[in-house]
């Protein structure tokens, strides 16, 4: 295992009373390149302000060192039973995020909550925030290929695909770079606009983006086309995948003929619509597979299949492997990352997981 990351020793500037206190939550397997965005952010920001606007505590579960997504490990300061109040505290999670819905981490976040502190998550942590009921009633993002699974556990919150979404008193942000743009979002909100665009300009940043701008390339561009009745109709299948849609009820709904959608898709991807649409599915699937612990049975529904051995055989099919094997590989890849002292199980090869 990669020895624990030590913290850099904070800069020599003053602190006053006015110091805002961010907690930085690393869940196992945490996105190391959104937390560190976020840090140096903040780093930035003081050192341009000659002061220490910013302190930032880093908490763990249990306050021992807690490996990312690469492998790399973060000593922390705290361990949650010993954090005093934080008046912003940041959650980061990856894959799997399920797994570390620990009572006593749900019931701090609770207390938080009651107490009035900003609450936020990154990439996956929303599934944390959402399991202590902190969502309820707010508009959230998350990082998208987590979207399904999400909305599948919690179909009541209201989810959008955009970078990171502010409301009210919760942060909720895609990961990766959008990190850094919801970091200068909350330096604006604290402290101006004009130190802001000084730690994007100091980050090689460039343009500040806005909470509302999307994750992906937009389909247009994305496929290479321009042509917005096209990427209409593949929004439609994204968001139609428990219940795929014929392609005539697809084209009644984009407004254009059966032909149309057919040479649209053909000419622009190669693909019939069906054929298109059975592999957005299953990249759904995937993700499920990938980030949760559904049953396959209930994958395969809400992904738009009759039954497991329907999934199973479509999913070898594209990726070949099926379902279980993918799970198990992953498994596997977590287990020798991870826990290398444990040995992967004979005849099993590692797949891979985003870091």
């Amino acid at each position: 295992m990669t020895p624990p990351l030590s913290r850099p020793l904070p800069a020599d500037l003053p602190a006053s009373p006015q110091t805002e206190r961010i907690g930085f939550l690393l869940l196992p397997e945490f996105p190391i390149y959104a937390f560190i965005l976020a840090m140096e952010a903040l780093r930035v920001a003081n050192q341009n302000a000659g002061e220490r606007l910013f302190s930032t505590h880093l908490i763990t579960i249990d306050g021992k060192p807690v490996a990312a997504g690469n492998g790399m490990t973060v000593a922390p300061d705290l361990a949650v039973a010993d954090a005093p109040f934080l008046p912003t505290v940041i959650v980061f999670a990856c894959n799997h995020p399920e797994k570390q819905h620990r009572r006593n981490l749900l019931a701090w976040l609770r207390r938080l909550d009651r107490h009035g502190a900003l609450i936020g998550a990154v990439d996956t942590g929303q599934f944390t925030l959402a399991e202590a009921g902190l969502l309820d009633g707010y508009t959230v993002t998350l990082h998208w290929e987590a979207m399904s699974l999400f909305r599948e556990r919690y179909p009541d919150i209201e989810v959008r695909e955009s970078l990171f979404a502010i409301d009210r008193n919760r942060l909720t942000c895609a990961g990766g770079v959008a990190t850094l743009d919801m970091m200068l979002h909350l330096i604006a909100i604290r402290h101006g606009r004009a130190l802001a665009e000084v730690v994007s300009n100091g980050m090689v940043h460039g343009r500040i983006r806005h909470d509302s701008e999307v994750q992906r390339e937009d389909a247009d561009d994305a496929l290479g086309v321009v042509n917005h009745r096209l990427a209409g109709i593949v929004q439609i299948m994204e968001e139609n995948l428990e219940a795929p849609l014929s392609t005539v009820e697809l084209a009644s709904r984009a407004g254009i003929s059966i032909r149309q959608i057919e040479r649209l898709m053909r000419e622009t991807l190669g693909e019939t619509p069906s054929r298109y649409y059975l592999k957005l599915r299953l990249q759904a699937a995937r993700n499920h597979l990938f980030y949760g612990d559904l049953p396959i049975q209930e994958i395969g529904h809400a992904c738009g299949f009759s039954s497991p051995s329907v999934l199973s055989r479509a999913f070898k099919a594209h990726f070949g492997v099926s379902p279980r094997e993918f799970r198990l590989q992953f498994s596997a890849d977590r287990l020798e990352r991870f826990r290398p002292e444990l040995r992967r199980q004979p005849g099993i090869e590692t797949g891979g997981a985003r870091a």
